[in-house]
């Protein structure tokens, strides 16, 4: 009497079916971690700020920045002065931008008063604009940092 061999028969479709799943799960995996990452969260804080700005709304943008930066612009004038520059002068109603990866710096300080080190991450953001003078393609750099256990954004000098 001859033996079955059932379970060879089925075991190169076994092998096949947990290496698909092992793929699955791990690329799984790697996008819940980009996703819920660090990095992932400062580029959506730093892209919501350019969205404000991209619809003119300089209030909220504001809202967003460091307290440095509040020091060095205050709200009205910062609203008319965004507006005025880049709608006014520029001719547009609006910019597309796109925003760079996120570069941790460990042990930022702010400036030589505030010598406390922190982390933070440097990006940069690309500002596209078919204006009444061409095309204009505008490079920020933004230091985004926690104040306040909030996310706060700086523009590099």
């Amino acid at each position: 009497m001859k033996k079955r061999r059932y379970y060879s028969k089925n075991y190169p479709n076994l092998f096949f079916l947990t290496v698909v799943l092992s793929v699955i799960v791990t690329l799984l995996i790697y996008i819940f971690i980009q996703l819920f990452s660090t990095e992932r969260k400062v580029i959506n804080f730093v892209e919501e700020f350019y969205q404000y700005e991209q619809k003119g709304d300089f209030s909220n943008s504001w809202e967003l920045f460091h307290s440095h930066m509040k020091e060095k612009f205050d709200k009205t004038g910062y609203i008319q002065d965004r507006a005025h520059v880049f709608f006014d002068h520029f001719g547009v109603d609006t910019f597309e931008f796109k925003v760079t990866d996120a570069e941790k710096i460990k042990g930022y300080q702010l400036d030589q008063e505030n010598n406390f080190p922190q982390t933070a991450y440097r990006l940069t953001v690309i500002y596209f604009y078919e204006s009444k003078y061409g095309y204009l393609e505008i490079h920020q750099p933004v230091i985004v940092l926690e104040e306040d256990q909030k996310w706060t954004m700086l523009w590099e000098d």
